[in-house]
Parts: C-alpha cells; sequence; structure tokens
C-alpha cells in the first residue's frame, strides 16, 4: 500500500495529461483555436486529444513513480507552460497595431488576380467565403448585393469595378494610410492567414469618407458603397465610395482564410 506521502510521485504525471486533455476539449469545444489557427486545424487538435486520453488512460492505470524533486516539478510546468499562457492571455485579435506592422501596401498580389500563394488551399468549390460574382453582378448592379468578403473582392476585383459592394472588417483611420491611398486616411480591413496568424496579411480597402471621426478604434463595421480599383503611383488602389459604415459586432471567426 503506498503511504500518502508517494500520492504527488504517483499522481504527478496523470495530472499533467489530464490538464491537456481538458484543454483540447476546452479549445475544441469553444472554439477559441482559431484565434490563432485555421478552422482546418481542429481535425489535429481533435487528434490530439484522443492521444492525450490516450496517455491519461495509461498513466493511471500504470502509474509512473516519479521522484518529486525540483528538475521534476520544472519538467512538468515546462509541459504545463502553452496551457498556462493561453489561460491568462486574453481572447484578442490582431488588430490595428498588428496592422500597422504588417500592412505593405496594395501591391501584394491579390488584387485583380488568382495568386497561387493566396489561394493554396482555397478556391470557390471547397471554401463558401470564395465565389465567383453572380451573373447578375456583371454588366448591372444588383440592387439587393449580398454580402462579400474582403478576399473575394480582391480575388475577383474587375467584375466588382464600379459595382455597390457590402464587406465587414475593422475601421483604421491613420494618417500613414494618406502614402497608400491616394491621400485617403480611413481603411477597412481584415486579415487573411494561410496557417496561423504569425503569417496573418492585411487585406485593406479605402474609404472616401470622413464618417470614421465617429467610430472608436478597431471597431469591427459593414461598409455599403462602390467599389473601384484606381492606379496611385503605379500600384492598383481598392477603393470604395460614397460609402455607408454602421458599426456590427465581431464576427466568430475574423480572420479570412
Amino acid at each position: 500500500m503506498k503511504s500518502p506521502v508517494q500520492a504527488p510521485e504517483r499522481w504527478l504525471h496523470p495530472v499533467v495529461f489530464v490538464t491537456w486533455t481538458g484543454f483540447l476539449v476546452y479549445l475544441l469545444v469553444t472554439q477559441r483555436y482559431v484565434a490563432f489557427l485555421r478552422p482546418e486545424f481542429g481535425l489535429l487538435l481533435a487528434i490530439a486529444l484522443f492521444i492525450a486520453m490516450g496517455f491519461t488512460l495509461a498513466a493511471m492505470i500504470r502509474p509512473r513513480m516519479t521522484e518529486m524533486d525540483l528538475s521534476a516539478i520544472l519538467r512538468a510546468l515546462v509541459l504545463l507552460v502553452p496551457v498556462l499562457y493561453s489561460m491568462l492571455v486574453p481572447d484578442t485579435f490582431l488588430g490595428n497595431q498588428a496592422f500597422k506592422k504588417r500592412f505593405i501596401g496594395t501591391n501584394n498580389g491579390a488584387i485583380g488576380r488568382q495568386a497561387p500563394s493566396m489561394l493554396s488551399s482555397q478556391g470557390s468549390a471547397t471554401n463558401p467565403d470564395i465565389t465567383a460574382p453572380t451573373g447578375e453582378l456583371e454588366g448591372t448592379r444588383e440592387k439587393e448585393p449580398q454580402e462579400r468578403t474582403i478576399l473575394e473582392i480582391f480575388l475577383n476585383s474587375n467584375s466588382y469595378k464600379g459595382q455597390r459592394v457590402i464587406v465587414t472588417g475593422m475601421i483604421l483611420r491613420d494618417e500613414q494610410l494618406k502614402q497608400h491611398f491616394g491621400g485617403r486616411d480611413t481603411a477597412v480591413y481584415r486579415f487573411m492567414i494561410n496557417c496561423c496568424a504569425a503569417d496573418a496579411l492585411p487585406l485593406a480597402i479605402a474609404l472616401d469618407t470622413d464618417q470614421a471621426d465617429a467610430l472608436a478604434s478597431e471597431q469591427w463595421v459593414q461598409v455599403d458603397g462602390i467599389f473601384d480599383i484606381q492606379q496611385i503611383n503605379g500600384k492598383p488602389v481598392p477603393i470604395v465610395s460614397k460609402p455607408k459604415i454602421k458599426p456590427v459586432e465581431t464576427p466568430a471567426i475574423p480572420y479570412l482564410f
């Protein structure tokens, strides 16, 4: 019979595995992982969950005695660092500060053509966010157009030129935007990620308006206006003129894929 003193030695490994199992369940149930990963990675997290459950059962059925010294405790804490970090960091998404650091202008290869690097795992057949314009849109203006993503408009920009569009994104007003948008200091943007938040690229459309004065920083908005592309300093610049802007709730998945 094991003495009470040996209990921590007996259950150190099961506690670590149980913690990871619970953390993975939490990520999958709440879908919090989409704050830093593509939704498709949910399958890999589910596989990791079953692996963690297997390690947990094995550790409980045949517990391994571990000497409870400082090195053992430190090893356990190292394994739990990602869990502790995720619990301590608030639910935040990339915003204006990340935009200013990552925005490289509008000449990013996405406007007006099907860029292979940006469509590695997307397409109208597999991604509902990337759909071709409807027949009604081409040549005529829709009375009630469907909302499109900024990425979809970028990839089909010639078809949307001169048309009324509705997009959702975060609002930004900054003097630094003027050098990219022909003197305009307001834009609506969203981040597109190929794998995770580390490779997020901001896609922005200039807004020919002064309505942003009344909107809070990093406010999510819906923009309804006329889309156009202007050549400024030899670069294609997407612009929405005469926009109607209204605040909206943050979408459940804020990124584009």
